[in-house]
């Protein structure tokens, strides 16, 4: 018993600090008075937790916002950062953060990114929302703490536009709320919603830019509504759509941007129409397109993301191209010159997202790399591993 005593003694003094010197203990676990060696010891050992509950590793999943990003871990802790005039970052009002913070009220299963508000699905299926009030379940003013939305039913997937929240059930039913001026909930009028309305049943995907939603159905049909003013939704006439409205057939997935839309047909051919200022729609003119025109050639996309004037396009062996504005950098070509077809980004990943004037992607490792606008105001105009 003496040896196995002096034997914790050693332990008990070595993992203090390495300097010999440690806090009285009784072995009945009971620590004695703090010497100053052991308050440090206890500064070291919160840093280094605070240090591992903020470490951006095994990503499952990205988002991006206007200017924030927000990344879901493995173990449902997510975090993020950038803007956070509304709270959109950790549910307070704050200044803005370089470096990740944890999201409130987690662990989450789900995360999306508004223009100034964060969406997450926790892991027991309910639905929270934090930043802007307007997709907070109120539709004036702000709200920065998260709020619980209440909806029935299972969760499947969910998309933030720049006021509105899309939400995808389990058996295929569409709700959404929030800011309505241009009809981009869907529910026939231009009312700001607070709470969920129903929209349609027989989705598969969803999708919110600033003020226009897309879905597809599970035959692959593909619907959009909401503002057209720059011909978004897909119609040859550019008046504002209130419900869902038929685009097309055969679409597989899709992704919304500030004012402009891409879509991966069945055939694993892209198309894009809406805005193209800035070259975002990638068919080498800087004319808008009303109605969905084929973006360069291939038949092998995958994964597509539209951001403010830019967007991103996995294909399954070339790997990541972008196109469009890129005067922070968000295309990420080492440039800061936009670019109107797709261009080749080097390094390979699994997935993508794209902010107002920011991108990220995801590799297999689960390592999330970043590029454009950052919050410390020092652009990337290459990727960059977190």
């Amino acid at each position: 018993m003496k040896i196995l005593t002096l034997f914790l003694t050693f332990w008990l003094c070595a993992i203090a600090g390495g300097n010999g010197l440690a806090a009285p203990i009784d072995f009945e676990g009971t620590s004695g008075p703090k010497t100053p060696a052991k308050k440090k010891d206890d500064e070291i050992r919160k840093a280094l937790a605070e240090a591992a509950s903020t470490r951006v590793e095994n990503i499952v999943q990205i988002a991006a916002g206007g200017n924030h990003t927000v990344v879901l871990r493995k173990d449902g802790v997510a975090l993020a950062w950038g803007e956070n005039s509304s709270g959109q970052l950790n549910g307070t009002f704050g200044k803005d953060s370089s470096s990740p913070v944890v999201a409130p009220a987690g662990p989450y299963d789900r995360i999306a990114a508004g223009g100034s508000f964060t969406v997450g699905v926790k892991r027991d299926g309910t639905l929270w929302v934090w930043g802007q009030q307007v997709a907070g379940g109120d539709a004036t003013g702000k709200r920065s703490e998260p709020r619980n939305v209440p909806i029935a039913g299972h969760i499947a997937d969910i998309a933030a536009g720049g006021q509105h929240v899309l939400v995808l059930m389990t058996d295929g039913a569409v709700w959404a709320w929030g800011g309505n001026q241009f009809g981009q909930v869907g529910d026939g009028t231009t009312v700001p919603r607070s709470t969920p309305m129903h929209i349609g049943t027989g989705f598969s995907k969803i999708a919110a830019g600033a003020a226009h939603s897309l879905a597809v159905s599970l035959e692959g049909v593909l619907y959009a509504w909401g503002n057209n003013e720059l011909g978004q939704v897909g119609i040859a006439k550019l008046d504002d759509v209130t419900t869902p409205r038929e685009i097309g057939r055969e679409f597989a997935s899709i992704a919304a941007g500030r004012n402009h839309s891409l879509a991966i047909k069945r055939n694993g051919s892209l198309m894009a129409w809406g805005d193209n200022q800035s070259g975002q729609l990638g068919i080498a003119s800087a004319s808008p397109q009303t109605l969905p025109v084929k973006v360069a050639d291939g038949n092998d996309w995958v994964v597509i993301a539209a951001g403010g004037n830019h967007s991103l396009g996995l294909r399954a062996k070339e790997g990541l191209f972008a196109w469009g504005a890129n005067e922070e950098g968000q295309l990420g070509l080492g440039t800061t010159t936009n670019a109107a077809m797709p261009t080749k980004v080097e390094g390979a990943f699994v997935s993508i997202a794209a902010g107002g004037y920011h991108s990220l992607a995801r590799k297999d490792s689960g390592i999330v790399w970043v590029w454009g606008a950052q919050p410390s105001g020092k652009a990337l105009s290459s990727p960059r591993a977190m």
